[in-house]
This record gives C-alpha cells, structure tokens and sequence, in this order.
C-alpha cells in the first residue's frame, strides 16, 4: 500500500486518537494532530506526530461544529491529503461542515480505508448495514469517519516530542452553544419510563 504525503486526525473523545493514529500512521508519511487544549496536546504527543495544532478556545459553552471554520482556515495553508474523524455525532457534524467549506469528498463511518496507486479507497456499510460499497475519492482532500475498531491503536514513544502551534479561533456566522443542562428526574413507572432518564441539553444557535 502507498501512502499519502500527510494525515490529519482530529477527535472530540481524546479516547479515540491512538486508534486514528494506529490508521494515520499506516496512510501517511507524516501526521498531523489537531486538539482541543494543552492537556490533550501532551496525552497525544507519545503517538508521533510530526506537530500538534491546538485550538484556541473562545467560549466553554461552545459545541465541536463551531471549529470548522478555525481548521478550515489551516487546513486551507498545509494542503493535507486527508482528515480523519472518529464517528461521533458532534465529530460527524464538524465533518459535514468541513466538506463543503473546503470542498473535500466526505466519507461517513469508513470501515476500510486502502491508498491504491495514490488514491484514497474507504469502504463503509450501505442498505441499512445489508452491503458494503468502496468509494475510490478523487477530490484533493478527502475527510472520513471511521467507525469504531477500525484500526488497532497505535503504540506509544513518551520520549517522542513535537512542536505545538496555537490555531487562532475563527467564528462561525452562527455559533451552536449549550446553554444549560440539566438531570431529568428519574420516573417510577415501568422499564421503558426508566430508560428516559438522562440529560436534557437547551441549545443556540444554527448551522453555520
């Protein structure tokens, strides 16, 4: 398999990036590491990248999809071959955005992804999980989620050091913040009244 000449991983659950890693490193020659804060940058720094790009927070409140125009802005500088996602709702939405502002091919809940002759090759499930399709991507970017287990995680080097960048915040036109949460009271009735317990999110905001 040939490889790119860089990946791009990025995870809203900092859990899932030594399993981005494990598949970045087998894709690209080099890869690139996109987080949320410093403390992030130093749990990701033992799985080798090559630099780590940590955003610049404006709001505590506010939701993943807010920094789609902050990475677009990078990414639009570094000209990578591909993004890699982890498949979250927040992380799906954040790629959604992404796709049409960098005018990159998007590929949801990969199962596979190959480089064949140096094109990106992801297959992901169809028909409701019944088939499997293999898309072979064409555009300059491609952006793709994967699904859970994938790829093994990637071991680690805690000697390994890399240089850290801050990514300035760029606002979207409409920011999507979480104002309030709150518990809902648990119900007394039967086991499918029980099963409601849990949390209640009040959001602002709109697509960007």
């Amino acid at each position: 398999m040939s490889q790119l000449n860089s990946v791009w991983v990025f995870s809203d659950n900092p859990e899932r990036y030594a399993e981005l890693f494990g598949g970045a490193q087998q894709w690209g020659q080099q890869v690139y590491a996109i987080v949320q804060n410093t403390d992030q940058a130093q749990a990701v720094m033992p799985y080798g990248p090559k630099c780590i790009y940590v955003l610049e927070q404006n709001d505590a409140l506010q939701r993943t999809e807010n920094y789609a125009e902050s990475i677009a802005a990078l990414l639009k500088d570094k000209h990578p071959a591909m993004c890699c996602w982890p498949r979250r709702k927040r992380g799906k939405a954040l790629a959604a955005r992404l796709s049409v502002q960098l005018n990159a091919a998007l590929v949801n809940d990969a199962t596979a992804v190959d480089i064949i002759d140096g094109h990106i090759c992801a297959e992901h499930r169809m028909y409701g999980g019944l088939a499997f399709a293999q898309e072979k991507i064409n555009s300059p970017l491609a952006i793709i989620t994967l699904a859970p287990g994938v790829q093994e995680p990637c071991t680690s080097d805690t000697s390994h050091q890399c240089p850290t960048e801050t990514v300035p915040y760029v606002a979207p036109r409409h920011e999507i913040l979480c104002r309030e949460r709150r518990a809902k009271a648990a119900s007394s009735g039967g086991p499918e009244q029980s099963k409601t317990c849990g949390w209640r999110r009040s959001w602002s905001g709109g697509a960007g």
